[in-house]
């Protein structure tokens, strides 16, 4: 078999074709592990070796470098592209690969980098994960060529590079950048095309996906004998401790006193500890009260912890604490009320910051509340910080010693969505995720016991963003190849890792059943219980008893309860939106641009605002699942918006668009960046966006107010204005099919589409 009939055999036609839909041409094509193909595009391979892939396909496989280090193996080949408009680089990969190691493939044109290595505009080429991508189907990821690097020319010389890992927290470059251990994943061949779609025309894909995988038949409820004999070995080595306790174990102690099943169960040695903890912490302040500002979140978790066991903690209140003059009751109020009136100065404009830092600021009033009532603030002036962090009120910003807030981003932002998706700045993945989980403790700190509710704003707002957030798991195998739903991190702007995780109604990782066990929500139940039908909830809980610090251990103080609760409850008939056997939807929320569809067979997610921090960038992210295929596009779409005149130079940061952290690093390994020195226009900003300046990250200036994307057999049109119309011209063949929003067909030529509206044509093919 010949290089073009092996590529066929892919799913892939070599030469130039038309698809009735986009129009797209291949222009070039390449099979890496063929020579004949290699030769022909003067490829040449470092540290890499041809393996038999799938069906017997050859493929390429890049080398970590024979002595430690990040970059491996590397491919050169020359392409053809167009001269004059947008190429793209398509690169096929097996969907079923995977090495264990996070390790990168990187894209570069004329010696330069395409993308960025860490949450750029456009991303890296591959990353690998534990598990594989999607089983079954070939994985196709698609990057723009930077025009700059292409106008006027027939041919550009392409290179593709293993390497290692990154931890994105590492404060320095060697706890950033880790060194690659494994091979990468098959590079099957690599394509040059015209439009964002890469078509793979009909009868030629290869490959399956599974509707249906076997329920996983272990671990079952002996897990939670896993869960007591951890935690309670937790509160042993608490209870046998003598340095100083963190804030966040603190926490954990208190709230294992109210777990019947714990060791810690009303005991006295334990409060008696607890005690002596907080006293160390008081005395750390009286010593230095500037502490408060080395944990950006204050005093909040040993308030919460006080909160909680205000009634056993009566009878040691008015005792000294030792080495000082004052009572408990004076001095912990005194260090709970510093920590309250310093960080309500110090408020975060990210929604999960924003969410911890208040609910932080809310325990602590609440313990001044339990310890000095008449230094406490009013209730509603307490809760309005929670409120606003959740979206139920305009957020106001850092307040003023008086309590005046600056409003710095305006008077109107919210940093929910009224989908209930958080603002960060546009859809993520696994962070939205965490702040399900600090919704649920803020509203926990509102209860005034255990058993009885706490703010019903609260509540309601937790529900509405757990019930947006389902729609955003789809169904993929776990690790081990059972049944599962995963949550898209691949439109996600703060996500690195594909696929993620298993999540059902929260990550599995965090509190699974939590929400749906505090509010009895049927939606939530509904989704907890299909957790529970595909018997993830268990292999959850192996997961989460393995994880390391207080708070996945203060979590799984009450997993068997929620769970308890869950199983007590009538069955319900809703399953996530995305399973194989749910109705079609869409789902679009234009305050940050994003789409979620199942169309029959297929699912879509866009993030049409994508990553466009500082200015306008006309991109779009797409995550395109079929029975066969999975695609990866980072694309060019139409951004309509009002220019404020000014422009964004992009920097050239190979890294982090955000940072230049690490970047001489990569800077001396010969690193530079292939769209350094393009100007983005910035849209108007609000006049009341008190601090900002260009350059400077935010929430509008990379905004657009209309997008218009066309990805092969769909067309979506978005409005994010309120009080605009904006029209567009319908593609001839996409006049008289169906919008799959409003289920209306039309033969006009254009369309106007209303404040808000999302249009979806879909063309089958």
């Amino acid at each position: 078999m010949n290089a073009l009939s092996k590529l066929s055999v892919l799913g892939v036609a070599l030469l130039p074709f038309v698809s009735s839909f986009c129009m797209a041409k291949v222009l070039d094509a390449i099979e890496f592990g063929d020579e004949q193909s290699g030769v022909a595009h003067g490829l040449e391979a470092t540290n890499s070796q041809v393996i038999s892939g799938r069906q017997g396909l050859p493929a390429q496989q890049l080398l970590p470098p024979s002595t430690a280090g990040w970059r491996g193996g590397r491919l050169s080949f020359r392409m053809a592209v167009n001269p004059e408009g947008q190429n793209y680089f398509t690169a096929i990969f097996w969907g079923g690969d995977h090495t264990g190691e996070h390790s990168r493939l990187m894209l570069f044109i004329d010696g330069k980098q395409v993308g960025q290595r860490h949450l750029g505009e456009v991303d890296q080429l591959d990353t690998m994960y534990e598990y594989p991508r999607y089983p079954g189907g070939f994985l196709y990821k698609t990057l723009p060529l930077p025009m700059n690097m292409t106008r006027g020319k027939g041919r550009v010389e392409l290179a593709i590079e293993a390497q290692g890992p990154i931890w994105g927290y590492g404060d320095t470059a060697e706890r950033f950048q880790r060194n690659m251990t494994k091979p990468s994943r098959g590079i099957y061949g690599g394509f040059v095309h015209d439009h964002p779609c890469f078509e793979i025309p009909a009868g030629d894909a290869t490959g399956h996906v599974e509707e249906t995988f076997p329920v996983r038949p272990t671990p079952g409820p002996e897990a939670f004998d896993k869960v007591r004999e951890r935690l309670n070995g937790e509160v042993d080595k608490l209870l046998r401790s003598k340095g100083t306790m963190s804030h966040d174990a603190i926490r954990f102690f208190a709230r294992a006193c109210l777990e019947p099943w714990c060791d810690a169960y009303h005991s006295k040695p334990v409060l008696e500890r607890i005690v002596e903890a907080i006293d160390e912490h008081y005395r750390i302040f009286e010593a230095d009260p500037q502490s408060v500002e080395k944990e950006w979140h204050g005093y909040g978790p040993l308030a919460d912890g006080v909160r909680v066991l205000e009634g056993p903690l009566r009878g040691f209140l008015n005792e000294e604490i030792e080495g000082t003059e004052v009572t408990r009751r004076e001095g912990w109020a005194e260090m709970f009320m510093a920590s309250r009136d310093r960080k309500v100065t110090q408020r975060r404009a990210y929604t999960n910051q924003s969410m911890i830092v208040d609910m932080n600021i809310y325990r602590c009033n609440r313990a001044v509340k339990a310890l000095s009532p008449m230094a406490a603030w009013p209730e509603d002036k307490a809760l309005r910080l929670l409120h606003e962090s959740a979206g139920v009120e305009p957020w106001s910003g850092s307040w003023d010693a008086d309590l005046t807030p600056s409003w710095k981003l305006g008077k109107e932002h919210m940093l929910f969505t009224a989908q209930g998706l958080t603002k960060e700045l546009g859809y993520v993945g696994h962070y939205g995720e965490i702040v399900i989980g600090m919704m649920l403790e803020a509203y926990d700190s509102t209860r005034p016991s255990p058993d009885r509710p706490g703010d019903p704003r609260l509540k309601a707002q937790l529900i509405k963003m757990a019930r947006a957030r389902g729609v955003f798991r789809y169904p993929l195998p776990d690790a081990d190849g059972y049944r599962s739903m995963h949550i898209e991190t691949v439109i996600g702007w703060r996500d690195w890792y594909y696929p993620g995780g298993t999540t059902y109604e929260q990550m599995a990782t965090e509190a699974p059943m939590d929400v749906a066990a505090a509010t009895l929500d049927p939606v939530l139940v509904g989704y907890s219980q299909q957790m529970i039908e595909e018997n993830q909830f268990f292999a959850s809980i192996g997961k989460r008893v393995k994880l390391r610090g207080w708070s996945p251990m203060t979590r799984l103080l009450g997993a068997q309860r929620s769970y308890e609760k869950i199983k007590a409850q009538p069955p319900q008939k809703n399953r996530l939106p995305m399973a194989w056997d749910q109705p079609d939807f869409v789902f679009a929320d234009p305050e940050i641009g994003v789409v979620a569809l199942k169309n029959g067979r297929e699912i879509l997610y866009v993030s049409l605002y994508w990553r466009a921090r500082y200015a306008i960038n006309n991109l779009a992210r797409v995550h395109y699942l079929t029975p066969s295929t999975e695609r990866d596009a980072t694309v060019k779409i139409e951004t309509r918006f009002k220019d404020s005149g000014l422009f964004f130079t992009l920097p050239d940061q190979t890294n982090e668009p955000f940072s230049r952290r690490h970047e001489g690093f990569y800077q001396s390994q010969g690193m530079t960046l292939a769209v350094a020195g393009e100007k983005q226009p910035i849209a108007k900003v609000p006049a009341d966006q008190l601090d900002y300046s260009p350059g400077k990250e935010n929430p509008y200036a990379g905004k657009g107010d209309f997008y218009l994307m066309h990805y092969g057999p769909y067309v979506i049109a978005m409005n994010c204005t309120r009080d605009e119309v904006f029209q567009f011209s319908v593609p001839e063949e996409f006049r008289g099919v169906r919008d799959l929003v409003s289920g209306k067909t039309s033969q006009s030529s254009s369309i106007a589409i209303r404040p808000w509206q999302t249009v979806v044509l879909y063309r089958k093919p």
